[in-house]
């Protein structure tokens, strides 16, 4: 069992690909009873589609604290719980306890040291985690030297100890991602004395924003020309870091609505803007990566490059870092957002991208200050009827043409937990898109007639679409959750458009009518005291 982000490093995604499919075969040759998983984090944790669908900040360094110390929840949801999702879906299939095997090491570092003696973490005995999991770590006594020496016994064919699926080739590619990640050089025995350290490579998410001010390993990879094309989600991750402290590129509106009806009017959310800004950028990426590959194969059949295996693996395309499934979350999502200006604006940026051909390169910014994070106070909105009607979800169109387009279906529309009319959907486990219909509809179906179509829709009516058409699956039991992110999404869009304000005098105006209390530092109260000092006002 492995985990894939969906952000990791391309160049170790595609080597682990290739080990895995190795094992795979080699399992299969031997009639093993073995199987290969892959866990996935959900669709809605998804980087791309939590960063830019939902606006979740990346996780820094900064923000990756929590009571002094240096937590990474990015982690937990995008591995830890992934596995231990797929974990429990093999124990109920196999009807039985699993035992994981960890590669943890006690000589790793004093920290690992510390927990795994905490833990009583051993090589040859079975541990139930805190978390009611089976565990045993087989290497837990190895030392850096006894890793690198069985390695190399694999890495020749004939010094192999016992046969194995893993090939000569996938050890020396291994070897070769180190020393790519460490300026070349990736030396087992370092230094004059013959110690023996770990490589300076460190490898992670292509994106990763905890691991500090530079991510060395990237920066060293993207130097070898066989690498190169990895230096535009290089210049991604710095954008992040950079912008992480940028208010201007945060949005006001809070999520959560207080007893009372009033909303936080606090920017800790990236702003409609800014998301699609990074949706821009990495589609812009992705476009380049393809015309990419498409040229080496050219070059690589006309003879002006050699042929040669790392060739030949770079006339494939690397990475694609928005897949249709996730720019239809991503659609969905935008399509709730306040700001949206018309229906589809995912898809259409998809379209202006890949279809009309505009290119947007991630910009050098400089760095931002890191800086007090303001609360403005709380804004009444009450239960979404206190200047503007909503309707959210539910979609009367859809209502009528229902029992004709869809006649199959038992009913013309869906209620709420809480009783609220909204558009027919399905529901599911999770957050679910269907892979195979979305690659149709925007690879085929999203043309030039759609995209000019679009923008004459409000934005709500494509987050209608998707779940009336089936593309969408809600989580079972959450439908109002959904209804209320509509709500609130439809009834900012409309204050704004009774207003006529633009974004930023909107943003203004929700400052400026904020609830505050004069007691407090910061002119704020929390949403306890809020319901209190409504009903006193």
């Amino acid at each position: 069992m492995s985990a894939d982000t969906t952000i990791e490093n391309p160049a170790v995604m595609w080597h682990l690909s290739s080990m895995l499919d190795e094992i795979a075969q080699g399992v299969a040759e031997e009639g093993l009873p073995l199987a290969v998983h892959i866990a996935r984090p959900s669709l809605a944790s998804q980087f791309v589609v939590s960063t830019i669908g939902r606006g979740t900040l990346p996780r820094t360094a900064q923000n990756g604290t929590w009571n002094g110390k240096r937590i990474r929840p990015c982690s937990t949801d995008w591995k830890v719980v992934p596995q231990n999702r797929l974990r429990a879906e093999l124990e109920r299939e196999v009807r039985g306890p699993i035992v994981t095997a960890l590669g943890n090491r006690l000589e790793e570092s004093a920290s690992r040291q510390a927990a795994m003696t905490d833990r009583g973490e051993t090589a040859d005995a079975v541990l139930r985690s805190v978390d009611g999991n089976l565990t045993v770590s087989p290497i837990a006594d190895w030392q850096l030297d006894d890793v690198w020496t069985f390695l190399a016994l694999f890495g020749d064919g004939c010094a192999r100890p016992f046969p194995s699926p893993v090939s000569a080739g996938s050890i020396e590619r291994m070897l070769q991602l180190y020393r790519d990640g460490n300026e070349g050089t990736c030396g087992v025995v370092l230094g004059d004395a013959g110690s023996r350290a770990a490589c300076g490579s460190r490898f992670g998410c292509a994106f990763c924003c905890v691991s500090g001010e530079r991510d060395r390993s990237m920066e060293s990879m993207v130097n070898e020309p066989h690498h190169a094309h990895l230096g535009g989600l290089n210049r991604f991750r710095n954008y992040l870091l950079a912008t992480q402290w940028d208010l201007g590129r945060r949005e006001l509106v809070g999520r959560k609505l207080s007893p009372s009806g009033h909303v936080r009017v606090r920017p800790d959310v990236l702003s409609y803007a800014e998301r699609i800004n990074l949706l821009r950028y990495l589609l812009t990426l992705d476009a380049l990566e393809a015309e990419r590959a498409e040229q080496h194969d050219a070059d690589l059949a006309s003879g002006m490059i050699p042929d040669t295996p790392t060739n030949r693996d770079l006339c494939s395309v690397q990475f694609e870092m928005v897949s249709p499934r996730q720019l239809v979350a991503i659609d969905f999502f935008l399509s709730m957002h306040h700001y949206a200006p018309h229906a589809f604006p995912a898809l259409s940026i998809w379209y202006e991208v890949h279809r009309l051909g505009r290119r947007y390169p991630v910009p050098a910014v400089e760095r931002f200050r890191p800086v007090h994070i303001p609360t403005h106070g709380w804004f009444k909105v009450g239960a979404w009827d206190a200047d503007v009607p909503v309707d959210g979800l539910r979609d009367y169109s859809a209502e009528s043409w229902n029992p004709y387009r869809h006649p199959e279906r038992a009913g013309r529309f869906a209620q709420t937990t809480a009783g609220e009319r909204i558009v027919w959907h399905d529901e599911g486990d999770h957050l679910a898109v269907d892979a195979e219909a979305a690659c149709g509809f925007v690879t085929c179906s999203f043309d030039h007639a759609w995209y000019a179509r679009a923008q004459h829709f409000h934005a709500i009516d494509s987050a209608r679409f998707w779940l009336n058409e089936a593309f969408v699956t809600l989580p079972r039991g959450q439908s109002q959750r959904y209804q209320e992110m509509a709500k609130r999404g439809q009834y900012f869009a409309r204050l704004a458009e009774r207003l006529n304000f633009t974004p930023a005098e909107f943003d203004r105006y929700l400052i400026e009518q904020a609830v505050r209390c004069p007691g407090e530092p910061d002119g704020t109260v929390d949403a306890g005291q809020l319901d209190l000092f409504a009903m006193a006002a």
